[in-house]
């Protein structure tokens, strides 16, 4: 392709005329939604034209979609397929209507995120030495049913596409089938964060019948002892196994996650291998914050160093193994691009692999440290955070403030979308816009939003005169600052 994927965008939506045409489907409602769903509806075969107005909608998106298909070398009956899932509609009206009121921007900023990461319950049957959460036992003020289904109120009113139940152990709650049903007949993509252990073959076909898109099970190590070790209980690892292919068993997609420490992120070869054994496509690999419980072992932490040959490792084990391999570091961005000499791209932790033609340039839009910018976090009790490893910063609560004003309204949200505002070297990076650095890493060892990631190598010499001004408490990333 001679133009960029960037420069169309910016070519297509950057003039008065296009945003105006945008601002009219976005904005105008036919039946209490937006003429723009309308025609993706109509465009996906998903509803009849039964309206004027809704007709004229669904000429101009066909023509848009058709010129797009044309430009892009694509089938246009693949752009229709693509638009018969609710929840990409959902996610693509809030990328034209941010468009429309703030214009094209990058990183772009939007009037809503993709994805809400629900922290349903802070009851869970493990004891997780990393848990963010410190969950154990409910909390006394946690949202009652009807709060809850007024919470898929806001989110969908505010254009939320996706919502992950997690916690605690969100299958623990007896509100969780209602409500995660009622999300799907609603339209939003919904997906499960577990520890598995509960996930028998009946609630694995229940997941599925409801319609849940994706579970994602917490496994932390090929070794039954070092993984009940890390979780607190004696015998988890057999029940998340058991879970793992319950899932598979049923027809959900299903991926396996791990938190990366210094006690098993040599094991990255040996928990793909598992994951292919067990039919799984997917394994993700989280960064190990220190907060929560989390605080008691800073010292699990990886080092610079360690974390750079890690992501190395993944990109290599993506590449061998044809798995999807993903990293919640940002900096896995950075090194996919590097190691394939932008034959791979990651722009998310939601995808690695080939370099689609644009993929790359739609990094510098959506890719990087989504805190606060594409996703945020929501507490048992009604708490909004930008991400689930920030509990420090709560942004408002649903019982209080609508989720739409919080997300719009809250000063403190424009330093995490504003990448350009970033200290050294983060804020000078190359690669700021497709990475960034961590957020909850900078807050959690600095107490600042905008401080380098100290898990990245590039930070070495600033990151050293942070730890002189303020204290640090991992010794090892002192020792490798040192060193390097």
């Amino acid at each position: 392709m001679v133009q960029t994927t960037v420069f169309l965008i910016k070519r297509i939506f950057g003039n008065i005329f296009t945003r105006g045409i945008v601002k009219f489907l976005t904005e105008y409602k036919y039946e209490g939604k937006s003429l723009l769903h309308h025609g993706l509806l109509i465009f996906s075969n998903q509803e009849k034209c039964l309206g004027f107005t809704p007709l004229i909608a669904y000429h101009i998106i066909n023509s848009l979609l058709n010129l797009g298909a044309l430009i892009l070398g694509v089938d246009v009956n693949s752009i229709r397929r693509f638009f018969s899932d609710k929840a990409i509609i959902r996610g693509i009206e809030t990328i034209l209507r941010s468009i429309a009121k703030y214009g094209v921007t990058i990183p772009q900023k939007l009037d809503a995120p993709f994805l809400v990461v629900w922290n349903f319950t802070n009851m869970c049957n493990l004891r997780c030495k990393h848990c963010y959460q410190k969950a154990d036992k409910p909390l006394p003020n946690e949202l009652t049913l009807e709060e809850k289904l007024n919470v898929l109120d806001q989110l969908e009113d505010a254009g939320v596409s996706a919502i992950a139940f997690s916690g605690g152990e969100p299958l623990m709650h007896h509100d969780f089938w209602v409500v995660a049903e009622e999300a799907v007949k609603r339209g939003f993509y919904v997906s499960v964060a577990t520890n598995g252990t509960l996930i028998t073959r009946s609630v694995a076909r229940k997941l599925k019948s409801i319609g849940v898109k994706y579970v994602e099970v917490s496994l932390d190590s090929v070794d039954p002892e070092k993984h009940d070790s890390f979780r607190g209980v004696k015998g988890c690892w057999e029940r998340t196994i058991e879970g793992i292919r319950n899932c598979v068993s049923e027809g959900v997609f299903t991926g396996i996650a791990t938190t990366v420490t210094k006690q098993n992120y040599m094991e990255a070869e040996e928990i793909v291998k598992l994951a292919k054994k067990l039919n799984v496509p997917r394994v993700i690999f989280f960064n190990f914050i220190p907060v929560g419980r989390g605080v008691e072992i800073f010292d699990y932490d990886l080092n610079p160093h360690e974390r750079e040959i890690f992501l190395k490792k993944l990109y290599d084990l993506m590449v061998k193994e044809k798995l999807e391999i993903l990293s919640t570091a940002p900096q896995y961005a950075r090194i996919v691009l590097q190691e394939s000499r932008g034959e791979y791209t990651s722009p998310t932790h939601f995808y690695a692999g080939p370099a689609i033609s644009g993929l790359k340039d739609l990094a510098d839009f959506i890719g990087g440290c989504g805190a606060g910018r594409i996703y945020c976090a929501l507490q048992p009790n009604g708490d909004v955070t930008p991400c689930v490893f920030i509990p420090q910063i709560v942004l408002g609560n649903l019982r209080s403030k609508s989720f739409k004003e919080i997300w719009e309204k809250t000063p403190v949200l424009k330093l995490f979308r504003d990448k350009d505002l970033l200290k050294e070297n983060c804020g000078k990076c190359d690669y700021r816009y497709v990475c960034g650095g961590c957020r909850a890493r900078a807050i959690a060892y600095f107490n600042d939003i905008l401080a380098p990631d100290p898990g990245c190598k590039n930070n070495l010499p600033f990151v050293q005169r942070l730890i002189v001004k303020k204290r640090i408490r991992p010794a090892s990333l002192k020792k490798v600052a040192v060193k390097h």
